[in-house]
């Protein structure tokens, strides 16, 4: 690497990585918001669509890597997103879901463990195990216990979040701007198809006058995408990845504050402690990154590491 990447964050842009965790965790409230009041599928594609004209102006055609990035728009687009609204609709509350949202950290520990050879310390793994025991607290409790299938699609979102992480990491060469954008492409294309197969009656849900539906698509595709996105990659250019990474932690609890206040969620003390069990796992494996990402700081590779 040609210049040494800073280490001690100025107070702007620490305030900078606290909105950006904000912005994702009120994501989960406006889509929430959106599953249920319209078809999941037909939502996300008017989200990619809206991104994807937003950004592809800006941004080359990556040739020669078109088919990995469609397989990482299939993972993360249609796979993530499409799982995690179709949870959202058929029962996940918005702050059980950004806790749940949380365990595609150790998952993505995991494969890259078994798919790059990149294994975790001590710690790490002690991480992995306390997130997991975490979730296990939150959805053991009784009242998740008739929302069987929305936790599992929930979780196999995490697991696609997790897969497309790996994905990303070997699209080193690919902007992840243009990435961000042809994956929007791409995958406005697969929800649209699938949309049409399995929704009826989408565009009648879309045009009903809802200020809030409208609202959240606004706010998913300026305030979860463009602004939040914006900020996660200025703050990579210039920090460690493992720094920009910890911010990532204030996401649930913004997402389970935004749940319990916008959308009159209840809180419950299942939800409350193992959503604290979980975050401290998290922190754990965020850390134990942190220490081993320092002993190979030099090279600014930061922005190819991404999260969403």
């Amino acid at each position: 690497g040609s210049f040494k990447i800073k280490h001690r964050m100025t107070p702007l842009h620490i305030l900078l990585a606290i909105s950006m965790a904000m912005l994702w965790g009120f994501g989960f409230v406006t889509s929430k918001y959106a599953a249920v009041h319209m078809e999941p599928l037909f939502f996300l594609a008017l989200r990619f669509i809206a991104v994807s004209l937003l950004l592809v102006w800006f941004v080359r055609l990556p040739r020669g890597q078109l088919k990995a990035v469609m397989l990482f728009a299939c993972s993360m687009g249609a796979g993530h997103f499409g799982l995690f609204y179709i949870a959202l609709e058929i029962g996940v509350e918005a702050s059980t879901a950004s806790i749940i949202w949380q365990s595609q950290v150790p998952l993505t520990v995991i494969l890259a463990a078994f798919l790059l050879g990149d294994r975790p310390g001590w710690v790490g793994i002690l991480g992995i195990a306390i997130a997991f025991g975490g979730v296990l607290l939150l959805v053991g409790e009784p009242r998740h216990f008739d929302n069987g299938l929305a936790i599992g699609l929930m979780f196999a979102s995490c697991i696609m979040w997790a897969i497309a992480n790996i994905q990303a990491k070997k699209l080193t060469t690919v902007e992840p701007l243009a990435l961000n954008a042809w994956m929007s492409v791409f995958s406005a294309i697969i929800l649209l198809i699938c949309s049409l197969i399995f929704e009826t009656g989408q565009l009648e849900s879309f045009l009903i006058a809802d200020w809030r539906l409208h609202g959240s698509l606004v706010y998913q595709v300026v305030g979860s995408t463009v602004l939040a996105y914006w900020i996660w990659y200025f703050l990579l250019a210039r920090y460690p990845v493992s720094r920009v990474t910890g911010y990532m932690l204030l996401v649930p609890f913004s997402g389970v504050l935004s749940g319990i206040f916008a959308l009159g969620e209840p809180i419950t003390w299942p939800t409350a402690l193992g959503g604290m069990v979980t975050l401290i796992g998290v922190t754990l494996i965020v850390r134990s990154r942190q220490t081993a990402d320092s002993e190979t700081e030099t090279s600014p590779r930061a922005p190819t590491r991404k999260l969403g």
